[in-house]
Order: structure tokens, then sequence, then C-alpha cells
């Protein structure tokens, strides 16, 4: 990344071809001087982005949440039709703004393009296009089998990090893969087509019928100490290296959790990244108690379950890091949508509706 000082108040990075570490360090230390301090804005330049994915936008959120306890602000130019439909199908263009062109941003910080930073001409073609879901205002849900609850999802909204109640978190989960013969896409492919069997007994996962696909939806039916949830995700990403869930309205968290697998050292790294608030104040005083637990508990178990697939050891790593200790109190009415809380309304009439099917059924089978 290449970094100027703009202004006495601004810098600006000129962002690299490849957008895929969620790491914001190496933006803020570039940015960081003897006289950071006075650094309102930083300024992302785009027009060398050909491909991001979801951890790059991971990266994103948290420069932006570090950026606002430092009381910095993000603003981006050079943007395509392509990395706009990404930051609004993330979140991301309620909390960067976006300008058209170098002046119309530099204006704001009272600095002007001199020779050192010419206006880069029309960028190519990004080549991540096919792998971002698109921008949905309410997600729709196709045909899933009859036993899944099938609640709380259409018609709800996508939320990522941006939203939510709770304090931000990034959790890491790493199984290192010390077999001869397995590829980066070997594992990610083994979990997407296995992925509701690699959840544990009380998950219960009933992907859309044509797989983890951008745009796709995938329902869950799970049992909590605080009863009942059926939710689900849509997926925001996915490539043969990684993929991406992003959760709707009424989830237990508001953000989005990134399975990768890459080549380090020799062998092939799997890992499960999630990035996330409590939805609403009632998920976060549940995740305070037993949810983040319980939360952790299930990923280890799904990186167990790719062990036992490759017939490799499960040494699983965690790193859990609060990225931001605020409340966001302007998203506390995210309650209205709590899916546990309509889910423990909804399980009566379901019961009664699957008891009179039964009633049903016997009675054409005795005539």
């Amino acid at each position: 990344m290449k970094v100027i000082r703009v202004s006495a108040r601004a810098c600006l990075i000129e962002l690299p071809s490849e957008l895929n570490s969620p790491d914001e360090e190496p933006i803020l230390d570039a940015c960081t001087s003897e006289v950071s301090g006075t650094i309102h804005y930083i300024i992302l330049d785009f027009n060398a982005v050909q491909t991001m994915n979801g951890l790059g936008t991971s990266m994103l959120v948290k420069l932006n949440a570090l950026a606002r306890r430092r009381g910095q602000h993000l603003l981006a130019f050079g943007v395509n039709d392509h990395y706009r439909d990404v930051l609004e199908v993330t979140g991301l263009g309620r909390v960067v703004s976006v300008y058209d062109k170098r002046e119309d941003a530099y204006s704001l910080v009272g600095a002007s393009p001199g020779d050192d930073t010419p206006e880069k001409s029309m960028q190519s073609a990004p080549s991540d296009v096919s792998f971002w879901a698109k921008p949905v205002s309410r997600l729709s849900v196709p045909p899933m089998p009859p036993k899944a609850i099938n609640i709380n999802m259409k018609g709800r909204r996508v939320v990522g990090p941006v939203d939510g109640f709770g304090q931000l978190w990034q959790k890491t989960y790493r199984l290192r893969v010390s077999k001869v013969g397995v590829t980066p896409e070997d594992a990610i492919q083994a979990i997407k087509e296995n992925f509701p069997s690699f959840q544990p007994s009380f998950n219960r996962f009933y992907p859309s019928p044509t797989g983890i696909q951008p745009g796709e939806v995938v329902l869950i039916d799970s049992s909590t100490p605080g009863g009942p949830v059926s939710t689900g995700v849509m997926v925001l990403y996915a490539d043969d290296k990684s993929f991406t869930f992003i959760t709707p309205q009424g989830h237990p968290e508001s953000g989005w959790v990134t399975f990768s697998a890459f080549e380090e050292g020799g062998s092939v790294t799997v890992q499960i990244i999630g990035l996330a608030r409590a939805n609403d104040p009632v998920y976060e005083i549940a995740f305070r108690t037993v949810g983040s637990k319980m939360q952790t508990g299930i990923w280890k178990h799904v990186l167990g379950s790719l062990a036992e697939y490759l017939d490799i050891s499960a040494e699983v790593s965690v790193d859990i890091q609060c990225v931001d200790t605020r409340m966001q109190w302007s998203q506390a009415g995210n309650v209205w949508y709590n899916a546990q809380i309509r889910t423990l309304l909804y399980m009566p009439l379901w019961w009664f509706g699957k008891l009179l099917g039964n009633r049903g059924n016997s009675k054409s089978h005795a005539g």
C-alpha cells in the first residue's frame, strides 16, 4: 500500500489489487506519524482493487470501528459499480463516504491533487463479480425441506457487523491440515458439501437446493439453553477457497462468518473467522452468559468434524478479540425481530399444525 499525507487532517491509502486479509493494522499503522493525532480522515483509493472477499470487508469494518474510536472518518473514491454493490450489501456503504472523484474527497479535507497523486485511468473489470451476492432489500426463501421450521427469514433484511447492538467481536478458529495432497480448495469443498453433517446435534442446517452459492440462503433450527431458535443466513460471498455467511434481522448475531483455507508453512490452514455483534440487548445478555461459549463450541466442532473427515488430528486453535467495546444503543429496537422470542411464540402453533397433519394422515391410511 502506498501512503500519502495529503493535508494536515488526512492521509490517502492506495489500496492493493487484492483485499483478502482481515488485518486492519497495516492501514492504521501506515497513517500513524508524529502528528497522527491531527488526522481526521482516512481516504481509501479503490482504483487498483481487482478482488475482495469476506475477509477484505471484515478489514474495512474493523478499520471503521477503530477509526471511529480515534475520532476519524473513512472516505473513498475510485469505487466502481460492483464495489458500490459490495459496500451496500455489507452495510459498509453507510459508514464509508464514497465520492465519485478524487477531487471531491480532497475538497472535504482541505487538499488538492498534486503531481504525486495523478488521477488514475478507468480500472479494468474486477475479477470477483460472480462471487458476491447482489444487494437485496428483503430475503426470499426457495422451497425447503418440510422438516425445517422456516420462519424469521423471508422478508428480512441482511445485517452485518456495522449493524447490531452489542460489542463487536472477532473470533478466529484455525485447523492445520498436515496431510499430503489436501489443497485449500479440497478443504473448502469438503466443508461446503458436508456443512449440515459437520454441525453438532443441536444445530440443524438446511441449505437451499443449489447449495452454498452467492445469494442463496441456509435455514437454521437450533436448540439453545434459552429455547429453540429458527433463523438462517445468506451466502454473501463464495469462491473455491472461501465463503462467507451474513445474518438476517433477528439472528442472535449481526455480522458474518468467513470460512477460508490457505497454504502456510508447507501445509494447509483452514480457518473460520466470525465478526459480529449481538443483534439486540436480549442477545447481548445471552452471549455474555452462555451464548459466546456455546458459539465457540459450535465452530470448534465444525473444524473437528472436518479433521475427522480428512482423517487428521483435530487440534483447533482459538483467538478471541473485542474490536469495539461500545454498545450501539440506536440499534436496541432490533429486539422486535428477535428470532428466539418469535420462535418461542410460534412453536405451539407449529406443533399443533404437525399434530393435525399427522392425525389427517392416520385417518387417510385407515380409510
